[in-house]
């Protein structure tokens, strides 16, 4: 038998785990922290305006944020710490208890294959399937 749970709780989750863990010896159980919509809100909240920038970027690109859109009208400036402020934030969340530890970050850089030696940013890509999560919660943010 397979249950899954969905769009609940983290909490309530892990509760209803372990009341089906009193009936089996190891119930095979598994937590998939994901992105929701309030999550996203509350991690675009904590975020410098240069590192939002990003993940709105992100979401502007259907996933993918040019480096070049970032580097600012010369393209002269830096990407240093825009991602590891993300992280930072990421690992701020989940030590506040808004969101699983385990949960990923929403962008990764991506550097040029071509030239491994020199690890410039090409740009930052989001997971196709949170593009409309964070969509729907910088929409939400520019209503309020």
């Amino acid at each position: 038998m397979r249950i899954i749970i969905e769009d609940v709780p983290d909490d309530l989750a892990r509760e209803i785990a372990a009341l089906i863990g009193h009936h089996q010896d190891s119930p095979p159980v598994t937590f998939t922290p994901e992105w929701t919509v309030t999550r996203a809100v509350q991690l675009l909240r904590d975020l410098p305006a240069v590192a939002s920038q990003l993940i709105r970027e992100a979401v502007a690109g259907n996933g993918w944020a040019p480096a070049e859109n970032l580097r600012g009208p010369d393209g002269k400036a830096s990407l240093r710490g825009r991602s590891g402020a993300i992280t930072k934030a990421v690992n701020r969340g989940a030590a506040a208890g808004k969101w699983p530890k385990e949960m990923p970050v929403p962008v990764q850089a991506q550097y040029d294959p071509e030239n491994p030696a020199y690890q410039r940013t090409m740009g930052y890509e989001m997971p196709e399937d949170l593009v409309p999560v964070f969509r729907a919660a910088i929409d939400r943010i520019t209503e309020q």
